[in-house]
């Protein structure tokens, strides 16, 4: 189709009217065919004109629905106004300033902010209203995504309507034209949620909502994403039959037991690489080997992706150095985050903070971050890569290591196991010990290593090390270690 630049929201309009009668999204209750879903952006964007929404505006949502969030996101763009996702993170960094704010009505708002409130009204499609759409600016920043990566500080950054139109086309190898039925593990105003969403709409395929294995095979899903931690949790120690097609996994490292477990559900499993500032950079196709090993294969996709010395010369195979990206629709920077722009973002290369080197096959292999590291007393420890060796231990499903939030405490670096049911824990958390001491070249007291049921997540499916800090803090309060 023709692709109106200028609109991203048109564009979508115009394939949505040569595809009226495909389903855009098969809901809980309903299926929602892409006529349905263009009358809904529609209706939604005349009733955000007429609350005062237009160019310059910003508009944040509380909202879960997933035909509410993708109807809304659009409605922004149709009319020119920002999009932002409401929550603890926007009012910590207070970088963005919203204009109006909308929450469905089955979702709670801060009590201090004036939410309007998305009722059964503006799901009419029986009328809909006139939507005056004006000139929009395709370079202006349309969608405001919020990243951390580990260090807990809340940054923005903003994308333009291009600049996700082009990030759309690059993914939309990865969901051909009417064939591909895709479902998410991802929350639906998440990031790696709206990226898949928008490439697959502009491919006219069918989004299948809800985590549900028996539902997605009885409504055809060909392709799934979610991060190791959702997917393995979701999984058990179930195995899918038949196995689905296509699993792509992102947000955090994935280890051999993972990729075993996955490519026994899964007929193609593809580990993702990538981030809000560059999108999807590079991927691993994973295999399994004739002794069971994990084959992986590095699929380069439109990026360029290298890894240098500290000089910024190109590192050999093998060797290990930092990670750089570039591709034609990286982020400009961080909002009003100068110094944080300066430090990721340097002549046209993004530097995302992991550590790595190039395995066998071309395989991107990524061994920890640099913001990981935890300086304790002067010796430092890298936390991803710690989880990484943990994780290698049989009998440890996943791990989380992060600094201990209690003052002046004998034991700086915790971590916490999530070890597989029927197993002998003393004697895994010995193995544990012994590999970190080997490959880090320090052990850890007993007492660092803490067994949980489930380590908390972020909204991106990685591990929430805040969240880990304050459950400890929690816990030493119930204890009487803290007044």
């Amino acid at each position: 189709m023709t692709v109106p630049y200028d609109n991203i929201a048109r564009a979508f309009g115009e394939l949505a009217q040569s595809n009226a009668d495909l389903p855009a999204i098969i809901a809980l209750e309903e299926v929602i065919t892409y006529a349905d879903l263009w009358l809904l952006v529609r209706r939604i964007a005349a009733r955000m004109q007429g609350d005062g929404v237009g160019r310059g505006s910003l508009v944040a949502v509380n909202l879960q629905d997933m035909r509410l969030s993708l109807g809304v996101l659009l409605a922004t763009a149709l009319i020119g106004a920002g999009y932002v996702v409401a929550g603890p993170n926007l009012a910590k960094a207070q970088v963005l300033r919203p204009t109006h704010f909308y929450r469905a009505a089955n979702m709670a708002g801060n009590p201090r902010v004036n939410f309007r409130v998305i009722d059964a009204a503006w799901l009419d499609l029986a009328k809909v209203d006139d939507t005056n759409v004006t000139a929009t600016d395709p370079d202006a920043e349309w969608l405001y995504l919020h990243t951390s990566g580990t260090t807990g500080t809340p940054k923005y950054l903003g994308l333009s309507q291009r600049m996700v139109w082009d990030r759309s086309c690059a993914a939309a190898i990865d969901f051909p034209f009417r064939q591909t039925t895709f479902a998410s593990f991802f929350p639906s105003t998440s990031r790696p949620f709206y990226a898949r969403a928008l490439a697959a709409l502009f491919q006219a395929c069918t989004i299948v909502e809800g985590i549900d294995f028996d539902r997605w095979h009885n409504t055809g899903v060909n392709f799934v994403c979610g991060s190791p931690n959702q997917v393995s949790e979701a999984l058990g120690d179930r195995v899918l039959h038949p196995k689905m097609d296509r699993l792509e996994i992102s947000g955090a490292p994935l280890s051999d037991a993972a990729a075993s477990q996955y490519l026994r559900s899964f007929r193609n499993v593809r580990d993702v690489y990538g981030a809000s500032e560059t999108s999807k950079s590079f991927a691993n196709d994973l295999t399994v080997g004739q002794d069971a090993e994990i084959i992986r294969t590095g699929v380069p996709c439109d990026s360029v992706v290298e890894i240098v010395d500290q000089n910024g010369n190109l590192c050999p195979i093998g060797e290990v150095g930092i990670v750089r990206v570039r591709n034609s629709y990286i982020a400009r920077g961080y909002v009003s985050n100068a110094e944080a722009t300066a430090r990721a973002f340097a002549k046209g290369w993004f530097f995302p903070g992991d550590i790595a080197r190039w395995g066998p096959r071309g395989a991107l292999v990524i061994l920890g971050r640099d913001d990981a590291t935890l300086n304790i007393g002067g010796y430092k420890i890298n936390a991803t890569l710690l989880e990484m060796i943990a994780k290698t231990v049989p009998g440890v499903n996943d791990a989380v290591c992060f600094q201990n939030p209690i003052p002046a405490t004998r034991h700086p670096v915790i971590a916490f196991l999530v070890f597989a049911p029927h197993i002998d824990r003393f004697a895994v958390t010995e193995q544990v010990m012994q590999q970190v001491a080997e490959r880090l070249g320090h052990v850890f007291a007993r007492k660092n290593l803490r067994a949980i049921d489930q380590i908390p997540l972020t909204a991106d499916g990685q591990h929430d090390r805040k969240a880990c800090q304050a459950m400890v803090l929690t816990q030493a309060k119930a204890d009487g270690e803290l007044t």
